[in-house]
């Protein structure tokens, strides 16, 4: 993939990337963007 080809083994990037994956940033990010979609939906019925 990109990140790892752009990513520096034992690098301050691999460091941060291990720390979000540790973390489930993935999964959170998920559940925000799935929020922000519900929500989305939500406000366009009030238009």
């Amino acid at each position: 993939t990109l990140r790892q080809n752009v990513t520096s083994k034992g690098g301050t990037t691999a460091a941060a990337l291990q720390v979000f994956e540790q973390q489930q940033l993935p999964r959170t990010v998920a559940s925000a963007m799935q929020a922000a979609v519900a929500r989305a939906e939500e406000v366009e019925k009030l238009f």
